[in-house]
């Protein structure tokens, strides 16, 4: 299935209800507050972020979200059920993209939702031939999602700066077939 950048594209998820996918822009910083901090509530351990924080955080803070990002939702309606962005990360080379902020509401999991998300950022950014993600070495399930969707473990790993003990993992998943 070939998904476009295009505001309003829809599909259909293996539930049969229509799924569209669409770009945020800075002006929507109100929505990706609502979704981020739900995400957050949800699966507090998935990420480096905490709730108490971001949810404190003024506009100016949120619109800042979008420079070098691009934003995408999953939503059937009104009802918005999955986040992800794509991030330019400044060392790195110009043909990589960090797949980030990645959550799907519990409900909707399984649905197809993450692999829609993932190729439409890949056709927003066309050009780009490795998508990378930092996972939580304690979140197999995430983990586990990311190698069926097929990325495959870098090798590199970064501790935390808490002092807990726990690190990250990188993924890469090639456009191109390679690995």
């Amino acid at each position: 299935m070939t998904l476009r950048p295009t505001a309003g594209h829809e599909l259909r998820d293996g539930g049969g209800g229509a799924m569209e996918l669409r770009a945020l822009d800075a002006d929507d910083w109100q929505l990706l507050r609502d979704v981020r901090l739900r995400a957050l509530k949800d699966s507090p351990a998935a990420y480096l972020a905490d709730y108490e924080d971001e949810e404190s955080w003024p506009e100016a803070n949120w619109r800042r979200r979008f420079a070098g990002s691009l934003w995408v939702v999953a939503q059937e309606g009104d009802r918005v059920f999955g986040l992800a962005r794509a991030v330019r990360v400044d060392e790195r080379p110009p043909d990589e993209r960090h797949f980030e902020s990645v959550w799907v509401d519990p409900g909707d999991r399984g649905t197809g939702a993450l692999r829609a998300m993932l190729r439409y950022l890949e056709d927003a950014e066309p050009r780009i031939t490795d998508w990378l993600v930092w996972v939580l070495n304690d979140n197999v399930p995430a983990r586990k999602v990311y190698e069926r969707l097929g990325f495959h473990p870098t090798g590199e790993r970064q501790p935390l700066a808490d002092g807990s003990g726990r690190s990250e993992i990188r993924f890469r998943f090639r456009t191109d077939g390679a690995e």
